[in-house]
């Protein structure tokens, strides 16, 4: 990579921002910016790590385009996955609603959800399909491109502008016996040979060697062994795996079960699945939890929510015995067509081993038992498509740097030269002359954090306190202070939650009781010295005085609250 002379570099440059999604598995989010025009693609949330308590979803970081917002001309959409379309209904409102280009799957899934929060009518969501080429503005031309991943109308998306072009792999795999998706347009993606200044290509499996297993033979190994179980078949699948879904709805057509749909995101997904003709639904397939006792345990197939072992999601209310109508039994065969994230193994692992204890029997995918297959690519697929596109330049995206590192090595093995591979970071912003790429100045990127109904209110500070109160609790102290003296009247009152237990504590009450007293007389002597009577002050020395001392008896960090009276 040439870094050239800084004012070769103006505002007319060719401009790409990896916004988001550099740093972790979702919040998928990038923008081109020429002149006074700037196109998205891709707006994901990601969801939380275990240290960011109470926080629902992180979406990314809208200051940059807010400041923006009229050169927005619109948003593309490669799939329909949440970690690539689940921050539009924040990011909408904020950006004066730019047209979304989209196929039609994930058109459906996004109208669905912005009509759950009144945005549907605010909103353009405009269809595309593999063989749409759009120009946007003056400065843009897009072009969708066919791709199998496990969702339909998945696409790679190649955008060109005056200054340069640039390729969006999106998530893929490559399938050449997809189940119920069309194969990839290799034709057009070879077409682009040369013409790919750069390449954003994703990292999810770049450590994975060899090819992801078709589809095709996950179903044959799933129908295999619902042949063979004797009772009830449950299944645990993420909502979003549309071709697996649709397998198990095959299977479940040729073995005669019915199917049971137990999880509200399985219910609209195969709803939006139906409607759409993706999945087919004979009249009388599928059944309501409350007909479970009008048919025979092989009769059944049980598809469910919960392959992450989430606290309120069908399987693990399951586990748990807190379902109303499905209730493990001897002969249950529970088979879990999913990987395990990894932060979710633990919670997952609880769950199997609730199911396993009330007698179900329970099938995982392994090497010899082959009943799960990733939508992304290992480094076979990685390579077919690095070989079909042939970019001048290649920037590894979706993962974090470990991802991406192994990414970038599997692009040198592949015979690209190392000044041609780029890593990147979140919101940092890449220049392109028409000659050479060089970074330029990073914009703000930290993630927006989703609490309930608040929207980026939930700072450090808060998430601060959380933990300290996940790991301490909190101890309140409750003085009944004279406005007129400003004497303590009476002992204080102690209220603890998570911190001690009150009744085995005297000690250290009364020693804590004795550091309120000694803090506030001096509080007072100064007080009269100046005049003039600040409880914040009080409440302040009396908080420091605590804490050092139920440090130094306790080691622990609880937050203290002083209340006046």
């Amino acid at each position: 990579m040439t870094k050239g002379r800084k004012q070769y570099y103006d505002r007319g440059n060719l401009k790409l921002c990896t916004l988001s999604g550099t740093r972790e598995v979702g919040r998928n989010c990038n923008f081109v910016e020429v002149g006074d025009e700037i196109v998205i693609v891709d707006v994901g949330y990601a969801f939380p790590g275990h240290e960011l308590l109470g926080i629902d979803y992180l979406i990314p970081n809208l200051k940059y385009l807010k400041k923006n917002k009229k050169k927005v001309k619109a948003i593309l959409i490669t799939h329909g996955h949440l970690d690539h379309t689940g921050a539009l209904r924040w990011i909408l409102p904020e950006l004066d609603f730019p047209p979304i280009y989209a196929g039609a799957f994930a058109k459906a899934l996004i109208e669905e959800r912005l009509d759950e929060y009144n945005l549907k009518n605010k909103s353009k969501v405009i269809g595309v399909t593999r063989h749409t080429n759009i120009n946007i503005a003056k400065n843009f031309k897009a072009s969708f491109i066919g791709i199998t991943h496990s969702i339909p109308d998945a696409f790679s998306i190649f955008l060109q502008t005056p200054k340069g072009n640039i390729f969006f792999s999106g998530d893929y795999k490559i399938d050449l016996e997809p189940t119920s998706e069309l194969e990839a347009d290799y034709a057009k993606l070879k077409s682009l040979r040369g013409k790919v200044d750069l390449a954003l290509m994703e990292s999810t499996n770049a450590t994975q060697t060899g090819k992801s297993p078709s589809e095709t033979v996950i179903l044959k190994n799933l129908e295999g062994v619902i042949r063979e179980a004797k009772g009830r078949v449950i299944i645990a699948s993420f909502s979003s795996l549309l071709t697996r879904l649709h397998s198990l709805f095959e299977i479940a057509k040729r073995t005669n079960k019915k199917i049971l749909i137990s999880g509200r995101s399985l219910e609209q997904s195969i709803s939006i699945a139906s409607r759409q003709g993706y999945i087919k639904i004979p009249k009388g397939l599928m059944i309501k939890e409350k007909e479970i006792r009008n048919y025979k345990d092989n009769q059944l197939m049980i598809l469910c929510t919960g392959s992450q072992g989430e606290r309120f999601a069908a399987l693990n209310r399951i586990s748990l015995n807190e379902h109303k109508y499905i209730k493990i039994k001897n002969g249950d065969l529970v088979i879990m067509s999913s990987s395990d994230i990894p932060e979710n193994v633990t919670s997952i692992e609880h769950m199997t081993d609730r199911i396993i204890a009330l007698g179900a029997d329970l099938i995982k995918d392994t090497v010899e038992t082959k009943i799960h297959s990733t939508g992304h690519g290992n480094q076979e697929d990685m390579k077919i498509m690095y070989n079909l596109v042939q970019p001048k330049t290649v920037m590894p995206i979706h993962g974090p740097l470990t991802f991406r590192y192994f990414n970038k090595k599997n692009y040198l093995s592949w015979g690209m030269k190392e000044e041609d591979i780029f890593l990147t970071d979140d919101g940092q912003v890449w220049e392109f002359n028409g000659r050479t790429w060089r970074k330029g100045k990073a914009i703000e990127s930290r993630p927006i954090l989703i609490d309930g109904l608040g929207v980026g209110d939930t700072g450090e500070i808060v998430l601060k306190d959380r933990k300290q109160l996940s790991e301490y609790g909190i101890f309140a102290i409750v003085l009944n202070l004279s406005s007129k003296t400003h004497r303590l009247m009476g002992n204080p009152q102690f209220i603890s939650r998570g911190f001690i237990y009150m009744k085995k504590s005297k000690e250290l009450l009364k020693e804590i009781q004795t550091i309120i007293f000694d803090v506030h007389r001096a509080w007072e002597n100064n007080s009269k010295k100046k005049t003039r009577y600040d409880y914040d002050e009080l409440k302040n020395s009396m908080e420091k005085a605590i804490s050092k001392y139920i440090y130094k008896k306790t080691e622990r960090e609880p937050i203290i609250l002083i209340v006046t009276v």
